[in-house]
């Protein structure tokens, strides 16, 4: 996954632009610009909040699935 699937997958999951900031730390602005191709990249540390972000969710999902079934 790059930077914008990361961002769109956090945003097909409900999060907005502002609550992806406040548990990443890539602002909004970035956040907005990451997804209209106008941002490709973030900081190192940044960009392992992301990671960090996406796997909790990930996380959340399954066990989210496996608790209905």
């Amino acid at each position: 996954m790059n930077i914008k699937e990361k961002i769109l997958f956090l945003r097909d999951c409900g999060l907005t632009q502002a609550e992806i900031y406040l548990r990443t730390g890539i602002s909004q602005s970035s956040v907005s610009k990451i997804e209209n191709d106008e941002q490709f990249d973030v900081s190192y540390s940044k960009g392992v909040s992301l990671d960090l972000l996406v796997k909790q969710i990930r996380e959340n999902k399954t066990t989210t699935a496996k608790g209905m079934s």
